[in-house]
């Protein structure tokens, strides 16, 4: 037997080892493909093929018959776990590499046990005790404040395979395979064998979904006919060409009424304990706000923007779009207690006994840790939106909806933005006299914001016919989106 022959063999003796001790990994080991190539060095893995060299794997094998095991084992979790960024700083691919390490460790199979053990867990339990959770980011995060020389050794310690050798792996074929193994393991591999339990936190954090918190307020609002000109179904084509071809006489005019969601009665409740960060409660009211605007106000709208930690402590009744801007340019948080759910949902039933809500239809409580909950089951609906950046279990009884989202989720630019218009407010500095607030994703220049903004509707429009429809569209605040400039007043062009 020659030397690829006997490499050939060794790896797949190796393969079929694994597939014995860890069988959820079954698919896994198979869905990536096996090549051995000339020289030596540490395998590397793109996502489809584990290339191993020949003389290492022979050579590791004589040391170490239980090596090239521990190396295949090593290249498949790190696929099955989404690490597959090469471009990523050291510590990040270090971080991975621990994580790596520690499920094998835990799990200690007959035939990806090698020396070390010890020294490794006790690292990884440091690190991840420090880190708060056996996350990427998060040990990414510890590992970067260690010494150079406490970061090589523990180089020394993770490094089985070419971190610098992964491709963009991160499929929906891996990201299954994840879901998979991880219903496995709950379901059948950790009543036999209590050892697997150490992969499950780190695959629920694996899988864990990522909401869009915005789509989930969109289900708390109510579709009903609204006598108002429906400006997003309307086609400028016909009604343009009609003005010019027939002289002021429009084919087909906008709709007098549109059937869009609106936001009637609904309760957003902030909690503003003393853990509650600045950051992600601006953030998500932001993010709040323009969800609302999108569904738009109808006469019949009643929101509440309720504070409270251990008590209630403001309720601001939103009404219209104005009132929503008036909160939003002047918000500031309330509070700095404990953490109590109760109070809030007592003062909403005693809003609906009296008549205030007469068809609510929902509350969300935005918090970020744990609270005493209502022993009953409220008459409306409620969700409950954790942030949440250490991967913690957040448990809601049963009658509850659950979201969990981070800080990451919440979009950045809405907290400068906000911290941009309360410091405008605070020094009193008046706004530029071209748009009526910053909009989103717009530069500091009056001029050439409204040099923009003006030659958007001529070029849209187009000259004359575009004059009259051009004072609705000014007068609509359905067009009043965060992307767009809303100027103080229509060109002279359209006067």
């Amino acid at each position: 037997m020659d030397a690829d022959e006997l490499a050939a063999e060794i790896v797949s003796s190796a393969a079929n080892g694994l597939c014995l001790d860890m069988r959820f990994m079954t698919m896994a080991v198979f869905s990536l493909r096996r090549e051995i190539v000339p020289g030596t060095g540490l395998p590397e893995c793109d996502g489809s093929t584990v290339r191993f060299r020949r003389d290492s794997v022979i050579s590791d094998y004589r040391e170490e018959r239980n090596m090239v095991t521990r190396q295949l084992a090593h290249c498949v979790f790190h696929c099955l776990l989404g690490h597959t960024d090469p471009s990523a700083p050291a510590s990040r691919l270090l971080a991975e590499d621990m994580i790596v390490e520690y499920v094998l460790d835990t799990m200690d199979t007959p035939h990806t046990s090698v020396r070390g053990r010890d020294d490794r867990m006790y690292a990884c339990e440091k690190i991840f005790k420090r880190a708060g959770a056996p996350a990427p980011d998060l040990v990414a995060a510890a590992v970067s404040d260690l010494s150079e020389w406490q970061s090589g050794l523990y180089g020394k310690l993770f490094t089985v395979d070419d971190d610098t050798a992964h491709a963009e792996a991160d499929t929906a074929g891996w990201r299954d395979l994840a879901q998979q193994a991880m219903t496995e393991l709950e379901g059948f591999v950790v009543r036999n064998d209590p050892s697997a339990g150490g992969i499950l936190p780190i695959l629920r954090i694996r899988n864990r979904r990522r909401y869009d918190y915005r789509s989930f307020l969109r289900r708390f609002v109510s579709a009903r006919p609204d006598v108002r000109e429906n400006i997003d179904e309307f086609d400028p084509i016909y009604y343009t060409y009609g003005l010019r071809a027939y002289g002021n006489i429009p084919l087909i005019d906008s709709l007098e009424s549109s059937d869009r969601p609106r936001v009637d009665e609904f309760v957003i409740a902030v909690d503003t304990s003393g853990s509650t960060m600045r950051g992600p409660v601006v953030a998500f009211l932001e993010e709040a706000y323009s969800a609302l605007r999108q569904a738009g106000f109808g006469g019949r709208s009643n929101l509440h923007i309720i504070q409270c930690d251990d008590e209630v402590r403001s309720d601001d009744v939103v009404r219209s779009e104005t009132d929503l801007r008036r909160l939003m340019d002047g918000f500031r948080l309330i509070g700095g207690g404990g953490t109590n759910f109760r109070p809030v949902f007592e003062y909403v039933d005693s809003l609906v006994e009296d008549g205030t809500f007469g068809n609510l239809r929902g509350l969300m409580y935005f918090t970020d840790g744990k609270g005493t909950f209502p022993e009953r089951r409220p008459a409306y609906r409620t969700a409950f939106v954790f942030c949440d950046d250490r991967y913690m279990d957040h448990e809601v009884p049963p009658w509850a909806m659950r979201l969990v989202v981070r800080s990451a989720d919440l979009s950045p630019g809405e907290v400068r933005r906000w911290t941009y218009r309360k410091r405008r407010i605070a020094s009193g500095t008046p706004w530029p006299r071209t748009w009526t607030r910053t909009p989103r994703g717009t530069t500091s220049s009056p001029g050439r914001d409204r040099d923009r903004s003006w030659s958007w509707g001529r070029r849209d429009w187009g000259r004359p016919p575009s004059c009259r429809r051009s004072r609705r569209r000014w007068a609509s605040d359905t067009w009043d989106t965060p992307s767009r400039i809303t100027p103080a007043s229509p060109p002279s062009a359209c006067r």
